[in-house]
């Protein structure tokens, strides 16, 4: 992807961004919420789920901006990721991408009228991006 075509997409993503930012919201505990609401049997991995939640939220944000930015560190960082959550448990790729998909669907919500059909698509694309990545790391070929 061109750099050109990663400024576009990023200007897409960023707007509800500031959105959000300007209206003062913290879509980490909606997220939460649903995600806990979905999966509650991951409730209790969760030692200290208000020190992890904003992490894992802010980690999940900046990973899909790095990927619309072509990132050099992007691919190790989910890796890394990955990895670290082993010591958690064995967790799916569906289940990470459950999380990614919530993550897209907190900020669409949050972001309200500045959620336009072109940040939809550019938010979109990049979860599609970061769940491939993040299902080539759980499953890693030999």
């Amino acid at each position: 992807m061109g750099r050109a075509v990663s400024n576009c997409l990023l200007s897409e993503m960023e707007a509800p961004l500031f959105a959000i930012a300007d209206a003062d919201i913290d879509i980490t505990p909606a997220l939460f919420e649903r995600f806990f609401a979905t999966f509650p049997e991951h409730r209790a991995a969760f030692i200290n789920l208000e020190a992890a939640a904003g992490r894992m939220t802010n980690e999940t944000i900046e990973a899909m901006i790095g990927l619309a930015t072509n990132e050099h560190w992007v691919p190790t960082t989910i890796i890394n990721f990955v990895d670290l959550h082993r010591n958690y448990g064995n967790f799916s790729a569906q289940l990470y991408a459950a999380f990614v998909d919530m993550t897209v669907d907190a900020l669409a919500q949050a972001a309200g009228a500045a959620w336009t059909e072109a940040s939809n698509i550019a938010w979109r694309t990049q979860a599609t991006q970061l769940n491939a990545m993040i299902a080539r790391a759980v499953i890693p070929t030999s």
